[in-house]
């Protein structure tokens, strides 16, 4: 496996990082990073709006999903599968931008990684032989040194362009009146993200803390539209709706046995969750008897 991810994405990043630093002016390292970045985000686009617009979805039907968790709270069968016939009535899927995300982590951690060989040119072996060499590498870029670690300028950028784009992410639509754990964690990650941006990006080389920031302008613009699609304003604010205007999902009780099919993950929790209630059914009678 390790040897696939070194053939298919490994060593091709690294040849179109040392082809910009061979062409552009001066050769630039920091430039070379900043087209590289911009180009695997286009590469990752696709997935990365499918991600986005499959979380959106699940967000939208979120009021009705907490009303199935409620009636059924006690019933974990008939929770799924209520909440399975809910996901096939408005065709979204729970898992709909796992494999997107997936996709784009494994993506930029080998991006990661090629960009902190890219600082020198000890690795020139792993070139195409139709790629130039370059003859040298600039680790200059506007005063700061991109192979060393920048301790304000950089990480504060990183962390303000994080901010924006952590905030722009719409959140599920709340109700007034109710209280959701789930979204009062989401706003203080709001806050929280953007500080752990700055304290990292003051750890690593400062070529990194750049990916970080053109990483982030691409996600606002791609952030943009995506709210923009949805009509959901430069934040990406859902409407609050009053519980007396939440729409109501009704429950046809008489097709519970409709034959329905779970998840297979969903199969596999409410078959675990059945042998322990019959595990604590044997034990209380065991108990009774003696």
């Amino acid at each position: 496996m390790a040897h696939f991810f070194t053939t298919i994405l490994y060593i091709p990043f690294y040849n179109m990082l040392m082809y910009f630093v061979a062409v552009i002016p001066g050769h630039q390292v920091a430039l070379a990073i900043i087209l590289l970045t911009i180009i695997i985000r286009i590469i990752l686009l696709p997935t990365s709006l499918k991600a986005s617009k499959s979380t959106i979805e699940m967000q939208k039907i979120q009021p009705l999903l907490n009303q199935v968790r409620a009636k059924y709270k006690t019933d974990q069968l008939k929770m799924s599968q209520e909440m399975q016939r809910l996901f096939k009535e408005h065709k979204v899927s729970p898992y709909g931008s796992c494999l997107p995300l997936i996709v784009q982590m494994v993506v930029l951690i080998v991006f990661y990684r090629v960009i902190l060989i890219g600082f020198n040119l000890d690795h020139l072996n792993l070139l195409y032989h139709f790629i130039p060499k370059p003859s040298g590498i600039n680790l200059n870029f506007l005063g700061i040194n991109v192979s060393k670690p920048d301790l304000w300028i950089l990480p504060i950028v990183a962390g303000a362009l994080q901010f924006v784009q952590t905030k722009m992410m719409p959140q599920p639509p709340q109700s007034k009146g109710t209280n959701d754990p789930m979204a009062m964690m989401n706003k203080q990650i709001i806050y929280f993200f953007p500080l752990i941006t700055i304290f990292i990006a003051r750890q690593l080389p400062s070529g990194l803390a750049i990916y970080w920031v053109i990483t982030s302008l691409v996600m606002i613009l791609q952030q943009w539209y995506i709210n923009w699609h949805y009509k959901l304003g430069f934040w990406g604010k859902f409407p609050d709706v009053p519980i007396s205007e939440l729409p109501e999902y009704t429950i046809d009780n008489s097709a519970a046995d409709d034959g329905t099919e779970l998840h297979p993950e969903h199969q596999k929790m409410i078959e675990s969750d059945e042998k322990r209630e019959r595990a604590k059914g044997v034990e209380i009678t065991v108990r009774k008897r003696k």
